[in-house]
């Protein structure tokens, strides 16, 4: 478990310092790059990182973009 937090952690600091808005591409990287220096397998480590950004950042995209779309449609 204080490995999954640790990676998070980082990779959260990282997306944070990083120049790319909302840390695409460098929270996954951070995440997968800090899990297998502790020990997971790189396989693992992506498997979990991308559900875990998919189900976190892009699920509740969902809605907000249903709704934009709705909106957009209804302004024509």
């Amino acid at each position: 478990m204080w490995v999954a937090f640790v990676s998070v952690a980082i990779a959260s600091i990282v997306a944070t310092i990083g120049p790319i808005p909302v840390g695409l591409g460098t929270f996954e990287a951070a995440s997968v790059a800090m899990l297998s220096l502790l020990g997971v397998s790189v396989e693992a480590a992506r498997a979990g990182t991308l559900l875990l950004r998919g189900l976190t950042f892009w699920l509740p995209m969902l809605p907000g973009i249903w709704l934009a779309r709705r909106e957009i449609s209804r302004a024509r």
